[in-house]
């Protein structure tokens, strides 16, 4: 059976993972991952991942030659598997193409793309297809080099993620009709892309995605928040607050990391030890007043679930911050 022949472009090792100049990377990851292949195959300077989809054998190559050697990889597997030009595509990044677009074609130069150059030169031919995968000019005087191996951040993290599902889309279009039919469906017309209505699950596996993309960024853990509140799930929505919170007080910023506790705690009164940090948090920014309200609204909890004892404690605790709030000391006398 004739092998078709999906190539991501990008760099091994933990110092290039999730940067722009991998997302040729990244996309054959998610359609290996949607197909349940697995990158189990260490062959011919590539890791490869091997089955059947739409009907078609199909091989998913991540060359490990480094990102300006690539066409060694390709060429050897091509040679190897007696691939024909028509069934080969390749994923890789494009300078001149904004973030969150695509450009499917068949043929063409090499635009710039040290990979893609490098591909040509060792097949001897311009005409295989390729998925151009657009990723920005980079700002103001940086250096290209620079930019291609930054990782993505914040909102871009979200819109590269988005744009990987887009292109492996257009990855089962190309296997399905051809390579004329998908340039149809997903080259756009220069302007930023509508993207389409997905259901909560899909929306929550593509945030999920950005997250591991930029860890440090809260932005795609906000995105998660709105979705499981959507479905419900709001268990797992306060514990992404908590995630957020602990995110801020990484990058120092206490106030917004108390706004993500109080958050969590709304959906679940029970995080008792989240509501102490709380208290602990505005006692430290000087806040007393603060302070003492989320202790007493603790030791409300505490009594109308019953542990008057815990309850007591906690007023205490608000008493010692202040010794002549109202509210506290009514309490403690029908406590006592």
């Amino acid at each position: 059976m004739e092998r078709y022949l999906i190539v991501g472009l990008g760099n091994p090792g933990a110092k290039y993972e999730n940067t722009r100049h991998n997302v040729g990377w990244m996309v054959v990851e998610d359609f290996a991952r949607r197909h349940r292949l697995r990158f189990d195959n260490n062959e011919r300077k590539s890791i490869t991942a091997d089955g059947m989809i739409a009907g078609k054998r199909v091989l998913v190559v991540k060359p490990q030659t480094y990102m300006n050697l690539s066409g060694e990889a390709v060429r050897a597997l091509i040679d190897f598997y007696k691939i024909d030009i028509e069934r080969i595509i390749v994923v890789h990044d494009d300078l001149d193409i904004p973030l969150g677009m695509l450009r499917l074609r068949k043929g063409g130069g090499h635009g710039g793309q040290n990979g893609v150059r490098h591909i040509i030169q060792h097949l001897g031919t311009r005409d295989f297809s390729r998925i151009r995968f657009g990723i920005g000019r980079p700002p103001g005087k940086m250096n290209p080099v620079d930019y291609v191996l930054q990782k993505f951040k914040q909102d871009e993290a979200i819109l590269a993620r988005e744009t990987c599902d887009r292109a492996t889309n257009a990855l089962d279009q190309w296997l399905a009709e051809g390579i004329e039919a998908a340039m149809t469906q997903y080259n756009g017309n220069g302007e930023q892309p509508t993207q389409p209505q997905r259901n909560p699950e899909e929306a929550l596996a593509i945030y999920a995605r950005a997250h591991e993309l930029a860890p440090d960024d809260p932005a795609p853990l906000e995105k998660m928040v709105g979705v499981l509140k959507q479905m419900g799930q709001l268990d797992e929505a306060a514990d992404i607050h908590l995630q957020i919170a602990e995110l801020y007080v990484k990058q120092k910023m206490p106030g917004k990391a108390i706004t993500q506790r109080e958050r969590a705690v709304s959906l679940r009164p029970d995080l008792t030890g989240v509501r102490v940090e709380i208290a602990r948090a505005y006692g430290q920014a000087g806040n007393t007043k603060k302070a003492v309200q989320t202790l007493l609204a603790l030791a409300t909890y505490y009594v109308e679930t019953g542990d008057k004892e815990l309850a007591l404690i906690t007023v205490q605790e608000a008493l010692r911050i202040n010794p002549q709030h109202p509210k506290a000391l009514e309490m403690i006398k029908t406590l006592s």
